[in-house]
Order: structure tokens, then sequence, then C-alpha cells
């Protein structure tokens, strides 16, 4: 791309929405709150949105292919009233009984990608999160794919109220599509995290879920935090791929001497109620410790200083919540904004 030019993928109108490389988005109405209360156990004190079901990355690991409104891949459900119904919520007379107050901080997405390639899916994205920036909220957002170039304007109109965390576990774009065929390029992601940087937002890098055999080893991962570091990436999250009921991992993915069906084997490890419900597998605790002890040594020799997720990796004593909330919503909110100033819908 060149400089200036909005890195956001053009994908052909069709009722409202869009489509991007077979993509198919549908508009639905959603009937529940736009702002809900996430299940992570970090983030149960704040909100979450997510602007679609269904996901247009297509990650073979994903959990909320198992979810009863999941689409199906290749589309994408787009909630089309979400943002008068965040409107008509911001709005409320506050009522800290009733849990009705203005956000401290959102979470973009516990289910979906924030950045479906779609002009009205981004459209209405933008207004929401400027809304919700406006409305003295903070913002941390996780992708797998592009942003484009208005919505790095836009937090770094907001210093310090958005924090941003880009997924990428490999340099490696094959064995990237094998596992995230539809997220964004290697390439697209380092040009995330190089532009967010510049513009002076939060940045990490998310380097989750590493695959046991496909994406930990020690050579993939000093190739890949030494790129994070030549871009001005100085904090990373890590954690490993889980499995649970409804995660259609199939054995029969594969590259070079690696196979799903063999990964499986480490997964000896078992999380009860994760998250407030079901179980999920991971790796061993002595392969994840030792995992982890590597990749913070090599991290370190590039200037980046890594946080272990504990949601999953309670059992490893250096885990901590890798969700910057402390930061973001420390110190005195801003006054409550006035009904002009939601004029941006």
């Amino acid at each position: 791309m060149g400089a200036g030019m909005d890195r956001e993928r053009k994908p052909a109108e069709g009722d409202g929405a869009g489509s991007e490389r077979g993509l198919k988005v549908v508009a639905w109405q959603r009937r529940a709150e736009v702002l809900t209360r996430p299940k992570l156990p970090c983030l149960t004190g704040f909100h979450t949105i997510n602007l679609s079901a269904g996901c247009p990355n297509e990650c073979r690991y994903c959990y909320a292919q198992s979810y009863a409104h999941h689409p199906g891949w290749g589309t994408v459900a787009f909630y089309a009233n979400a943002k008068d119904k965040l409107k008509e919520e911001l709005a409320r007379p506050r009522d800290v009984r009733r849990e009705r107050t203005l956000p401290r901080l959102v979470y973009f997405s516990t289910a979906s990608e924030p950045f479906v390639p779609a002009p009205r899916v981004l459209d209405d994205l933008y207004e929401i999160m400027a809304a919700l920036l406006d409305a003295g909220a903070a913002l941390v957002v996780s992708t797998k794919g592009v942003i484009p170039d208005r919505f790095v304007d836009l937090f770094a109109r907001h210093p310090g109220r958005a924090h941003v965390q880009v997924g990428i576990t490999t340099l490696d774009d094959v064995a990237r599509r094998l596992i995230e065929p539809r997220a964004a390029s290697v390439a697209e992601r380092l040009d995330n995290l190089a532009r967010l940087v510049k513009a002076g937002v939060g940045t990490e890098a998310r380097i989750d879920p590493l695959a046991p055999g496909l994406t930990d080893s020690d050579a993939g991962l000093a190739a890949l935090l030494s790129e994070a570091s030549r871009v001005g990436v100085r904090g990373a999250v890590v954690s490993f791929l889980f499995l649970r009921w409804g995660i259609r991992f199939g054995n029969d993915l594969a590259l070079g001497g690696w196979s799903a069906r063999a990964m499986r084997k480490l997964y000896t490890y078992t999380v009860a109620n994760y998250c407030g419900g079901g179980t999920i597998h991971l790796p061993s605790t002595g392969y994840r410790a030792e995992r982890f002890a590597a990749i913070g040594s090599i991290a370190s020799a590039h200037g980046i200083s890594i946080k272990i997720c504990r949601c999953k990796n309670a059992d490893i004593p250096e885990a901590v919540c890798c969700h910057p909330t402390d930061l973001l919503v420390a110190g005195e909110r801003r006054s409550p904004p006035d009904a002009h100033q939601l004029t941006l819908f």
C-alpha cells in the first residue's frame, strides 16, 4: 500500500452489506442489548460488543463455530440495528443498581472479527467506536483483520483510551493459511502493528493461539519477535491453542512433518468450567511452562516483554491478565456527554 492510502478491502456491495473473496454478509436484527458483559473473568466488570455473528477469518480453532446462532463458514450475519440500539443504551438514565451506566471499557470482540471487510459493517463499527470514545469509554480491540487507516486515526485522537492487540503467531503465510485461511496476511498484520505504533496507539502483538509443533518453534518465534520489534512493538500476549467440544480442528490438517493428529497427543491438561462454562484441553503444564520460558527469553532479547494469558493458564504462576484494563480505566472518567455529543450516529 502506498502512503496515505486507506487500508480497506473494497468488497462489492450487496443488499446493504457486501461480499469479499466469496464472503456473504447478511443483515440480522439484534434483539438483545448491544453492550453485554463478557464471560472472560478479567473482563466481567466491563462490556463487550460483537457486531456480527460468524466471522470472515474462518480460523480452524475458532470456538464460536459451535454456537447455535453461527451462520456457517462463508457467511457473516451483521447486526444492522446495532448502531441505533447502542445510541439508545448510551442515552438511558444512569442507574448503578441496574447496571445502566455509561461503559468504562468495551472489548471488541469476544466471538467475531471487528474489522469485517464490508463497507456497511466498517462504517457502523467506526461510528460505534467513535461514539463510545466520545462518551468516555476506553476500547480494547483484538483483531486478525486489516485495520483501515481511519480507525488508526480515530484511536490516535484519543490517546490512552484505545489499545489494540493484533493476532499474529507466525511469519509463515503457508502455516497461517492452514489454520487461519481467510484472515489477514502476515504482511498486512505487520503493517497494522507498524501503523498503530507510529500513530502512538497502545499496541501489542497477540501471539495467541500458538499451535504446538507448528508455530511455537524457537526459530519461528525468534523471526516473528524480531519483525515485531522492528516495527516498534514492545509488548506481546502469549498463549496456546485450546481444544473443546464443537471446535472442528480436523485431524487431517497437516504441513510438512506437522499434523493436528500428532499435536493432539500433547493435550493432556484439562480446565473445567472455563469462562463460566464448558471444558477446554491444553498441552500439559510442563510443555507450556517450558515454551513460555523460552518465548520470554527470545522476546527479551528483542526488547519485548510478554504476558501469559491467565484465563487459560491459571496453572502457570507467571500468568497475568492479558488485557490492559487497569491502565485504560485509571484516573477520573470524563463527565457524561450531552445529548448533542451523540450525533455521530
